[in-house]
């Protein structure tokens, strides 16, 4: 049968071999794919498979593959010989993965799985032979899904997909800044408006070098540059194209937009794409913009309170005083997607000791203690006096986990008082039972029995109608705090005014991030931002260690005050019961004018899944009804992320 199938251009889950030894090597023991549900045992996160018999002809070819076990983040090789082109693509448990291979003559063809930790089931494993049509529709149709940009040549709509999956794979850059000027930006400028001589003059220039500044007519525009940077040629343009039409309250108070850097040559490199306006990146990153463009009568106001004259002062003070305005609901500060300035000169370290005085004197006496880091300022914002933090921890059964999250919140200080509240959602295990009945035996601690099908929205809605905190902490009971004055930092935030939700950074056992804050849109719907980087890395533009606000961060660590969690309603238990109900409130609190914010100085270990599994079967289903509630009821906002 087997042999039938091979002549057809099939390969099946029985036509393959497995080794877990390096099959280039010459060494490699192959063994044939085990029955039923047995799993096969990785070494060394690695694992080799490949078509038994002979040779793979030359043509297009379906790789399909779907597996289980504890093994999220596994990314497949697919080579052809020795030498061949690697086609990759990240291979998730669980659903059926799909990848359109080619090969261009008759070649042994094997596929290196990587990042396999646990033992892994293979269920099913496929190479369907297609017609040279309908690959090129599975491309195009793929092409259109993820980046709606489909090249017009087949050679180039091949390269283009290859480079779009192993991107995912090798998380190295899509496109290069030089195509991304020729593909992406060039398109946008040419379709500019022209500026009008009329509309060149309202804007006016101005260069922070410690001359004193001078006021300006109230329809007037000041673009002030960083000492060292330049506008380029479209950057009024494009900032007059985004003023027409605005007027009175519509119209912003400041403009900012994007920037990269110019050599000496002339060459353009570097490029700093920003997000929509976020106050707490700005006070994290001292490098946030070289140009701000002001509205006339914004920056006489600003120039009555000004005593000097410096890039730094003239920035803060500026910032500081829109921020303010915005928070009276009289100012919009407006991010242009453009690049539309160049820094000629960059020296991050210039003036440092300016920076943080005159971001103190701007802050006044709401000024927290402020850290230098190696990527920029971390702030260390006061905790109000008898601060007591709720941390609510719903689990089942799997003591091993609870202990170790239990034990990181108990020997990791916190620096605040803390309740402990465990939600038990149905433990049956005697070692579990008995574990709870001497917990809720200490002060401060107690055990909330709530039966029933699992609705991680209900345990803490519940939960929270019997914590005493001023702060409440939604936890996941597979995450260990590693860094000290946890408690402190999330309360203290958390009690701000304007500040809604407030999460922390969060690894994964090797030590790579499993969560730094949520980005909407990811793969439709949402997902965490820097997820696989090391724990040490900055992150694009070092955001990755920079305190900032997000639309939504997680709530396997997330910090809410309880007068915001009131207003808000808590989660929803009536439709999210299980996904999404942590972007959901994220969401809400951002409706209600609330700000979400993740803090990186906050860090904790998350063993993400081992509780509660995959979604497959019911669950899976059930995953699909609360996406689709999501979609209706966020659409429009997750297509498009301020942050």
């Amino acid at each position: 049968m087997g042999r039938c199938f091979l002549r057809k251009g099939l390969w099946l889950r029985r036509d393959w071999l497995w080794s877990v030894t390096d099959p280039y090597t010459g060494s490699a023991q192959w063994s044939v794919m085990p029955r039923g549900f047995e799993a096969i045992v990785p070494v060394n996160s690695l694992l080799w498979l490949r078509p038994r018999g002979r040779d793979v002809p030359s043509g297009w070819y379906l790789f399909v593959i779907r597996h289980r076990g504890n093994n999220p983040r596994v990314i497949g090789l697919l080579r052809s010989g020795v030498w061949g082109f690697a086609q990759a693509r990240p291979m998730y448990p669980i659903r059926l993965r799909f990848r359109v291979v080619r090969l261009n003559r008759k070649r042994p063809l094997t596929l290196e799985l990587q990042r396999v930790s646990e033992p892994m089931q293979i269920c099913r494993l496929w190479l369907l032979r297609l017609p040279a049509w309908d690959a090129w529709r599975r491309i195009q149709r793929r092409l259109r899904r993820l980046d709606q940009y489909v090249p017009p040549l087949p050679a180039a709509c091949w390269q283009y997909y290859n480079q779009l999956l192993n991107s995912q794979v090798g998380q190295h850059a899509l496109l290069t800044y030089r195509r991304w000027q020729i593909q992406i930006e060039a398109p946008v400028l040419n379709s500019l408006p022209e500026l009008s001589d009329e509309m060149a003059c309202l804007f006016v220039s101005q260069i922070l070098n410690g001359h004193r500044l001078f006021p300006v007519q109230p329809e007037q525009w000041v673009v002030v540059l960083r000492p060292g940077s330049v506008l380029n040629s479209w950057g009024l343009q494009a900032m007059a194209s985004r003023l027409q039409g605005l007027s009175g309250d519509d119209a912003p108070l400041v403009l900012y937009g994007d920037e990269d850097q110019r050599s000496a040559e002339g060459l353009r490199h570097s490029p700093k794409f920003k997000p929509a306006w976020n106050c707490e990146l700005f006070w994290s990153d001292p490098w946030y913009s070289c140009h701000w463009v002001v509205a006339g009568r914004f920056w006489n106001e600003m120039l009555e309170e000004l005593h000097s004259f410096d890039w730094w002062t003239v920035q803060y003070a500026l910032l500081d005083l829109a921020d303010r305005a915005r928070q009276r609901g009289a100012a919009r500060i407006l991010h242009l997607p453009f690049v539309v300035a160049h820094v000629l000169e960059f020296c991050p370290d210039k003036a440092a000791v300016s920076q943080r005085r005159q971001m103190r004197q701007s802050l006044g006496t709401k000024a927290p203690t402020l850290e230098c880091t190696l990527y920029g300022h971390q702030w260390h914002w006061s905790c109000p006096a008898q601060t007591l933090l709720s941390v609510i921890i719903p689990t089942r059964d799997h003591l091993s986990l609870l202990q170790a999250c239990l034990h990181s919140i108990q020997h990791v200080s916190a620096g605040v008082d803390l309740e402990l509240i465990v939600v038990d959602n149905g433990s049956v295990e005697a070692s579990t039972l008995a574990f709870l009945e001497l917990f809720q035996q200490r002060p401060h601690q107690q055990v909330l029995r709530v039966d029933g099908p699992f609705n991680y929205s209900a345990l803490n809605n519940t939960a929270a109608t019997f914590a005493r905190g001023s702060v409440l902490l939604l936890l996941n009971n597979d995450v260990e705090f590693i860094s000290a004055n946890w408690g402190k930092e999330l309360s203290a935030n958390a009690l701000r005014n304007g500040i809604g939700c407030v999460g922390a950074q969060l690894h994964y056992p090797d030590r790579t991030i499993q969560h730094g804050g949520v980005l909407l849109g990811i793969g439709g719907m949402a997902s965490h931002a820097h997820q696989n980087c090391p724990t040490d890395a900055p992150g694009y533009q070092g955001r990755l260690q920079m305190a900032q606000e997000f639309s939504a961060v997680t709530a396997a660590c997330l910090a809410i005050s309880r007068e915001n969690w009131q207003q808000l309603g808590g989660l929803d238990e009536e439709n999210l019961w299980v996904n999404y109900n942590d972007v959901d409130l994220c969401l809400r609190a951002g409706a209600a004018g609330l700000r979400n914010l993740y803090l990186p100085q906050v860090k904790a270990m998350h063993h993400e899944s081992k509780s509660r599994g995959r979604p497959e079967g019911a669950a899976y289903r059930q995953w699909r009804r609360e996406w689709a509630v999501m979609e209706q009821r966020w659409g429009a906002l997750l297509e498009c992320d301020p942050a």
